[in-house]
């Protein structure tokens, strides 16, 4: 896809979101019913199945789940619990020893991996029990690009969500990737503060001076300007390879991508919970897990193609260090956002045209909030 730099770019007016919706329960509370119990949730890469037994716990919204794969090698999701006495099923502990079926460890029940309940010892003699009325609950859970995604109540296919960036993911070949590394960040800021940020670079002068050295400010457009899906390309700098600490690839360059590919990085969010950057050498994930109102847990994966992962001397160090440092400076200004914007006398301000992502993910914020 080429960059065009004189895409115009316009908050039209637009004002920020007021301070209630970064600290209030009542709003969290309504996010939970009306965007976190209905989206596309990337949860996992398939490479972080456990090898030895293709599962994976893992909590979501606060919620236990776990991801295995079945004999016919679908992922499936189900609900962490054994639907007897509830106790929890699979953990970090026994993942890696489970057998084709999951035993509960309290009371033996055993499911096979499609969830279907398969011994119930001493249970024959309860007139009212029937192994078909006690499989686990299991949530749609399909797999795209290497990601593994869960949805609580879909309301459309995974592809169908992805359709607008389908060629980004195959243009840098995602599904090919591995995780390199991966950093765990915990910010006292709301998620939308984080989103938000991500989202222009109007701070970048003051706050990440060597970001804006290698991709300048001004060299921003936006090919995806509404919906759940936002964002676009950013030049980087003349003498600039890659975003990384020195400015130089940290990986092998990824083949088949376009003049204009290997000059740029993209930037895109997907909503509510993924952002997406796409260099010419790697692919960077921050995948947002709330916590509560004014806590939010980001996830931080550098995707590198196998080859330059078993080059000898390999080294993606350049990168990581650039991006924990550029990441470290952002969550520093959302938490004093957070702050500020819990203070009862806060009236928001006016977007700068630079922001006109973020007015438009405000927008389809309030929308999908009703």
């Amino acid at each position: 896809m080429d960059v065009n730099k004189n895409q115009s770019r316009s908050a039209g007016g637009a004002h920020g979101i007021a301070g209630q919706f970064v600290a209030s329960q009542q709003v969290y509370d309504l996010e939970t019913r009306n965007i976190f119990s209905s989206h596309w949730f990337y949860v996992a890469r398939t490479e972080e199945l456990n090898p030895e037994s293709d599962c994976l716990p893992i909590r979501f919204e606060n919620q236990g789940l776990f991801l295995t794969r079945d004999e016919a090698g679908a992922v499936r999701a189900f609900r962490n619990f054994c639907r007897h006495r509830g106790s929890e099923l699979v953990n970090e502990g026994n993942c890696g020893s489970l057998g084709k079926r999951i035993r509960c460890p309290y009371h033996a029940w055993t499911y096979d991996r499609t969830g279907k309940l398969v011994s119930a010892p001493n249970m024959a003699d309860v007139n009212t029990f029937r192994s078909e009325d006690n499989g686990l609950v299991e949530i749609a859970c399909e797999s795209y690009a290497g990601f593994l995604w869960i949805n609580f109540a879909p309301k459309q296919t995974l592809r169908e969500w992805l359709r607008p960036i389908a060629d980004r993911f195959e243009d840098w070949d995602v599904a090919s990737l591995q995780i390199a590394h991966e950093i765990r960040y915990r910010i006292a800021a709301n998620w939308k503060l984080i989103f938000q940020n991500y989202s222009e670079c109007y701070h970048c002068p003051t706050v990440h001076p060597m970001l804006n050295r290698l991709t300048p400010y001004r060299g921003a457009s936006n090919d995806l300007k509404a919906g759940p899906i936002l964002g676009g390309p950013m030049c980087l700098s003349e003498d600039s390879e890659t975003m990384s600490s020195n400015g130089k690839f940290a990986g092998l360059p990824i083949s088949g991508l376009s003049s204009s590919q290997a000059r740029s990085v993209h930037y895109l969010t997907i909503f509510p919970t993924m952002f997406l950057s796409l260099h010419p050498d790697y692919v960077l994930i921050h995948r947002l897990e709330r916590i509560d109102k004014g806590n939010t847990q980001v996830v931080c994966q550098f995707l590198f193609h196998p080859d330059s992962i078993r080059q000898p001397g390999f080294d993606p160090a350049q990168a990581i260090e650039f991006w924990d440092l550029t990441n470290r400076q952002d969550w520093e200004v959302c938490e004093l956002a957070q702050i500020g914007m819990s203070d009862p006398a806060y009236v928001p301000g006016p977007y700068s045209n630079l922001e006109s992502v973020v007015a438009a993910f405000d927008r389809h914020y309030l929308e999908t909030l009703g």
